[in-house]
C-alpha cells in the first residue's frame, strides 16, 4: 500500500516525488512510468527552460539551486527582439536577475532527477497505467507490464496524474476542454551554440553590454508567431516556432523543409544564419493546438493533476514550469496534512480557486495577443504589464505564502491572500484590456528602440523572501504595496505617456504601501513628480 502513487517519471512527477520525500522521508511512494531511464538528452518534450516562478521552486523548495548550477547553463532572463528591413530593436538585462534561473536539455534534466529519487521511490518502468478504481477508501490502480505484458494492481491512498498531455485522469473524468487559443508548434535543435551576437550584432547606439546575451530566452518577434532561441549548452540550441493558426496555416510549416522555407520568408536573418553555420540540425517536432484545461486539479477523492496533465496555455513565458511548481508545494501540503489527520476538504476547495485564479490570469495574457504584435512599444508595454503582476504578485505568493496557505485548517489567512490574488489580477484585467484598446493604440507613443530591463526591480517587487511561518501576515503589506503599483502603472497608461519612461525613470522604487494610486488617477503629472527618482 502506498502513501502516493504518480503516473509518470518525467519533470512534475519526479519533482513531486522528491518534493514528498523532502518533507516526509517516511512516505511510501510509487512511480509508474511507461519507458525507461536513461532517457536521450534530446527529449521530445517541450520545455527547456524555467522562468524566475520555476527558480523560486527549485531554490527554495526543492533545495536545487546548486544542483543545478553545477550542470546547467543560467538563463539571462527574456530578451526579446523585433527585426525590421535594415534594423531591430531590442528589450532584455545586462544582468542576471535575483533568482537563478536555468536552460537545460529536458531528458538530460529528467534523468539527474531520476537519479535523485531513485533510491527513495519504487519505480515500476516500462509500466502503461490502464485505469483506477476506489475501493474501501484505497485507489487500485491496474498497470500493464510492457515487458511480459502481464498486468498487476498497485494499491495507493493517492493518486497523481503527471503523465502530460495522455490526460489520463482527466479523460476518465472527462474534465478536460480546449481553450479558444489556435496556437500551435514547431521546433527543432541544430548541433551549436547560436548566437544572437552573430546575426543581431550590438550596434554602436546599442546600450546593452553584457556578453551573455545569446543566453537569454531569445523571442523574436513578429505579427501571429514568435520563435525562441535557447541556448541548452555549449554545442546545443532549441530553436522552436509558436504560431497563430488563424494567422499561418499549420502546413506552411508541418515538415523540417516547409519551416527552413517558412523562415527564410518571415525571420530571414536567423534562417541565413543557420545555413552560413551549416548547424546540423539534430530532430524536429510538432504540436498542435495544445491549449487545454481541465474543470479543477485536485479531488476530494484523493487524485490530482499536475502540470499538463492539467492544462496549458502557452510557453511564451514557460509559465509550464511555474505551474507544476506551485501544484506540486500545494498537493505535498495537503497529503502530508491529511496524512496527520487533519480535515483537508476547505484546503482543496482553496487550491482550486487559486490554481483557477492563476490560469484566469494566463487567459488574460494570451488571448488576442499574438494578432498585436506589430508595433514594438505593445510588445515592451505587454511583458511589463505582465510582469508587473507575475512578479509583484504571483511571485510574492510563492516566496513567502504558497505553503502558509495550505498548513492550516483555518482558511482565513488562506482567503486573504486570495483576496489579493485576486485583487491583483481585477487590475491586471483592466491594464490587459486598456492595451488592446483604440485608445492604446493611437496614443502616439514610439517608446524606444532599446529597452535595457533594470534587474534590482526584483527587490522592488518582491522585498522579502521566504517570510517564516510564524511571521507570515508580513506578506499582506507588500501585497497592498503591490496592488498599489499596479494602480499606478494603469494610471499612467491611461495618460497616454510612455510607459517606459515609467520604468526608466525608478517610480516602481517609490511605490508603497502608503502610496494612493487615485492621486494619480487624472494627475500623471502628479505621478511623475512623487514617483520619478534616479532607479
Amino acid at each position: 500500500m502506498y502513501d502516493v502513487l504518480i503516473i509518470g517519471a518525467g519533470f512534475a512527477g519526479l519533482t513531486l516525488a522528491y518534493q514528498l520525500r523532502k518533507k516526509s522521508s517516511d512516505l511510501r511512494i510509487a512511480i509508474v512510468h511507461d519507458s525507461s531511464f536513461p532517457l536521450d538528452d534530446i527529449s521530445d518534450k517541450v520545455g527547456e527552460s524555467f522562468n524566475e516562478i520555476g527558480a523560486v521552486y527549485f531554490d527554495q523548495m526543492l533545495g536545487l539551486k546548486e544542483f543545478m548550477k553545477e550542470r546547467y547553463p543560467r538563463k539571462l532572463g527574456m530578451r526579446f527582439f523585433k527585426i525590421n528591413e535594415s534594423s531591430y530593436q531590442e528589450m532584455g538585462y545586462n544582468n542576471f536577475t535575483p533568482n537563478h534561473a536555468f536552460h537545460f536539455e529536458r531528458g538530460k534534466l529528467e534523468n539527474d532527477l531520476f537519479d535523485l529519487v531513485k533510491d527513495k521511490v519504487d519505480f515500476y518502468l516500462n509500466h502503461k497505467y490502464l485505469d483506477f478504481e476506489t475501493v474501501d477508501g484505497e485507489k487500485h490502480v491496474h498497470v500493464l507490464d510492457r515487458n511480459d505484458k502481464s498486468s498487476r494492481t498497485l494499491k495507493a491512498h493517492w493518486l497523481v496524474d503527471a503523465a502530460g498531455l495522455k490526460k489520463l485522469l482527466a479523460r476518465k473524468f472527462d474534465l478536460t476542454h480546449r481553450l479558444p487559443l489556435n496556437h500551435s508548434s514547431v521546433w527543432f535543435r541544430v548541433g551549436g551554440g547560436v548566437s544572437v551576437d552573430d546575426f543581431l550584432p550590438l550596434t554602436s547606439d546599442n546600450p546593452f553590454t553584457t556578453e551573455n546575451r545569446s543566453w537569454s530566452s531569445i523571442h523574436l518577434e513578429g505579427v501571429g508567431y514568435w520563435v525562441w532561441i535557447l541556448r541548452l549548452s555549449e554545442n546545443v540550441t532549441s530553436v522552436g516556432i509558436i504560431f497563430d493558426e488563424n494567422m499561418y496555416e499549420f502546413q506552411d510549416l508541418a515538415t523540417w523543409e516547409k519551416t527552413k522555407l517558412w523562415l527564410r520568408d518571415n525571420v530571414r536573418v536567423l534562417m541565413d544564419y543557420l545555413d552560413e553555420e551549416q548547424f546540423p540540425i539534430m530532430d524536429f517536432r510538432i504540436l498542435r493546438r495544445f491549449a487545454t484545461q481541465s474543470d479543477y486539479w485536485v479531488s476530494d477523492e484523493r487524485w490530482a493533476l499536475v502540470g499538463d496533465a492539467y492544462g496549458i496555455w502557452d510557453p511564451y513565458y514557460s509559465n509550464g514550469f511555474d505551474l507544476i511548481g506551485m501544484q506540486n508545494t500545494i498537493l505535498t501540503e495537503l497529503i502530508l496534512a491529511e496524512r496527520a489527520g487533519q480535515e483537508i476538504h476547505q484546503r482543496i476547495q482553496g487550491a482550486n480557486r487559486f490554481i483557477s485564479d492563476v490560469m484566469r490570469g494566463f487567459a488574460a495574457t494570451f488571448t488576442d495577443f499574438y494578432s498585436r504584435k506589430d508595433r514594438w512599444y505593445y510588445i515592451c508595454s505587454k511583458y511589463n504589464v505582465d510582469m508587473a503582476v507575475y512578479f509583484p504578485i504571483l511571485a510574492t505568493i510563492v516566496h513567502n505564502s504558497l505553503e502558509s496557505m495550505f498548513v492550516d485548517e483555518d482558511p482565513v489567512f488562506r482567503d486573504r491572500v486570495l483576496f489579493y490574488l485576486e485583487e491583483g489580477g481585477g487590475i491586471y484585467f483592466q491594464l490587459i484590456q486598456l492595451l488592446a484598446s483604440d485608445e492604446f493604440k493611437n496614443n502616439g507613443v514610439d517608446g524606444y528602440d532599446y529597452m535595457p530591463l533594470n534587474a534590482d526591480t526584483y527587490h522592488a517587487f518582491v522585498p522579502e523572501m521566504d517570510i517564516p511561518y510564524h511571521e507570515k501576515e508580513r506578506v499582506f503589506p507588500i501585497l497592498e504595496k503591490n496592488c498599489n503599483l499596479l494602480w499606478c502603472v494603469f494610471h499612467y497608461l491611461k495618460s497616454g505617456r510612455n510607459y517606459m519612461d515609467f520604468i526608466k525613470n525608478g517610480a516602481y522604487f517609490a511605490i508603497t504601501e502608503q502610496t494612493d494610486p487615485e492621486r494619480y488617477r487624472d494627475n500623471p503629472d502628479q505621478l511623475e513628480a512623487d514617483l520619478f527618482h534616479s532607479a
